[in-house]
């Protein structure tokens, strides 16, 4: 057996769960990280925004970008727990009948 068989068919269902939340919480990470990236660097995005409507005290807009992010959040929690139930078999529910 190669080496890539052994990783695909062995280790990845193994650690399949762990991984899937591990790159949820990085990219919920990330989200965080991009309020600093876009100050810093001048980009454009919802960071520069937010951070822009705190200083001028527009609430509407902070509670708006706040929401943003917060659904981005749910989303990924939502697709994790929908992925978990693709990749472990534990997690799936049997229908009567």
């Amino acid at each position: 057996v190669s080496p890539l068989g052994t990783i695909w068919h062995h280790v990845l269902p193994n650690i399949a769960v762990q991984l899937i939340t591990i790159l949820a919480i990085s990219y919920v990470g990330l989200l965080e990280g991009a309020v600093v990236t876009e100050i810093v660097f001048s980009w454009p995005g919802i960071g520069q925004y937010m951070t822009n409507a705190l200083m001028i005290g527009d609430m509407n807009a902070i509670v708006a970008g706040t929401i943003i992010v917060v659904f981005i959040f749910m989303l990924l929690n939502f697709l994790a727990d929908v992925a978990y139930a693709v990749f472990d078999p534990r997690m799936r529910v049997d229908t009567p009948g």
